[in-house]
């Protein structure tokens, strides 16, 4: 009752066995077929004698879902067959890396990886004789970057998917092919690693046909720097515009695992949280601090009796709001992701202003008073207003910059698109040139004209 196989044959054509069959994938009582990922057993014999298989058999994994990738998996060795010598616990393990795109042997061919449309990467595994793959403490990794176009092109290797912290090669064409350390997202602190750890080989970055080409051998496993391992491994590209090295026009997180070939891009977490900390503190620094700036400057617009000063206190007391909720996200979230706190700086410069906006707030409630009118200001209240003027316009540029740099950094870190930060960035620059327009202009005009 459970022989359910239609369409099932076996025949011998022209020098082969072939068998065919079609199955039900799940079927009461049996091992269900998924749509996903299976372990399946392979074995044949010597004869058409239904007999012991010897050695010719292997457990593999093969994935129904996506295009046939298959897996070798650790082949145990079978205690029943008498022409194996048994050693207690004993298991082979594999020479053969899979590619998933059509079964290659990633330690004989080169194995594709696309990073994405018209950049490629290449790879091949090569495993000194008598070493198994995952124990391996001489094998190394050939690997070829081809990019459609005359650029600066590297592939890094994480332990995190973060680029700060990270190592990576970087080969510029007609140039040179190092490997460097990742320390921050500028191009100063993108440096060179000691000669003593440029131990790539073969290494080489050249245009030629309207590509790009970088190859290099590289050891997997190098004292001091990230391992690159037979399993999932955490990279990173990037490639520039032109050759020379500034910053990337592309870049992306990768997990690559070298004994399937399965690669998967990887996404940031928290870009909620740091999307909100971002737009809170433009509200904060590029609408009501410039609005309450603006109050003051030009009062003589609105009607007299001092609202000029009630709006440019409710003004700064919403931006101090925000700016106390931004901070805290910002506290919270790096807490979360267990990250060093203030370690660039960009978080550096938050807690300066965090700290100088406090004192500016608690210099204007404690402020001198304004002597009637017709009556001399005190030294004091002349140095206060000096004071007070020279904070707020140091904040205030600060916040500039901090904004602009919380867009380049937010690019980074969740791999936005090229053209939607550029965007971004324009509409930014666009507000603040003409909130700093307003201010200077207004303000120097009803400086000139009293």
């Amino acid at each position: 009752e459970q022989q359910t196989l239609t369409d099932a044959s076996i025949t011998a054509t022209n020098g082969q066995t072939i068998m065919k069959f079609t199955k039900l994938m799940s079927e009461p009582g049996e091992i269900e077929i998924v749509y996903g990922e299976n372990r399946f057993l392979w074995a044949h014999g010597n004869d058409a004698t239904l007999a012991h298989h010897g050695n010719n058999r292997a457990a593999f994994s093969l994935d129904l879902a996506a295009a046939g990738a298959a897996v070798a998996e650790e082949e145990v060795t079978d205690p029943t067959d008498p022409s194996v010598e048994v050693e207690e616990d004993s298991v082979n393990v594999p020479d053969a890396i899979q590619d998933p795109s059509g079964g290659q042997d990633c330690t004989v061919n080169f194995c594709d990886n696309e990073l994405t449309t018209g950049f490629l990467q290449k790879y091949r595994i090569n495993v000194p004789d008598g070493q198994a793959p995952e124990t391996c403490d001489g094998c190394t990794i050939d690997m070829e970057l081809i990019y459609d176009g005359e650029a600066w092109v590297s592939i890094g290797f994480s332990l995190n998917g973060r680029m700060i912290g990270s190592e990576a090669v970087i080969g510029i064409p007609g140039s040179t092919t190092l490997k460097y350390n990742l320390n921050g997202y500028t191009d100063n602190l993108v440096q060179p690693m000691p000669q003593e750890q440029q131990t790539l080989t073969d290494a080489s970055t050249v245009f030629q046909n309207g590509q790009t080409i970088m190859k290099f051998t590289k050891i997997m496993k190098e004292p001091g720097e990230v391992e690159i391992l037979f399993g999932d491994n955490d990279f990173l590209w990037a490639h520039g515009s032109a050759p020379a090295l500034t910053y990337h026009s592309a870049r992306s997180a990768f997990v690559l695992n070298l004994s399937s070939g399965a690669a998967q891009e990887v996404t940031a977490p928290n870009k909620g949280l740091w999307l909100a900390h971002g737009v809170i503190l433009f509200l904060a620094w590029g609408v009501f601090v410039p609005f309450a700036v603006q109050a003051s400057l030009l009062r003589k617009l609105l009607p007299e009796g001092g609202i000029w000063l009630q709006i440019h206190r409710g003004l700064n007391t919403i931006s101090l709001a925000l700016f106390i909720a931004g901070f805290a996200i910002s506290v919270a979230t790096t807490n979360k992701e267990e990250q060093p706190h203030f370690s660039n700086p960009h978080r550096r410069m938050g807690l300066a202003m965090f700290i100088m906006a406090i004192l500016q707030v608690i210099g204007g409630i404690v402020r001198p008073h304004n002597p009637p009118e017709g009556e001399k200001k005190k030294p004091v209240r002349v140095g206060w207003e000096v004071g007070h003027r020279v904070l707020g316009v140091s904040l205030l540029a600060c916040g500039f910059w901090q904004m602009y740099e919380g867009i380049l950094l937010y690019g980074v870190k969740y791999s936005t698109d090229e053209s939607d930060e550029e965007a971004i960035t324009i509409a930014y620059w666009v507000w603040i040139s003409v909130m700093i327009a307003v201010m200077v202009l207004g303000g120097a005009f009803f400086k000139f004209r009293n």
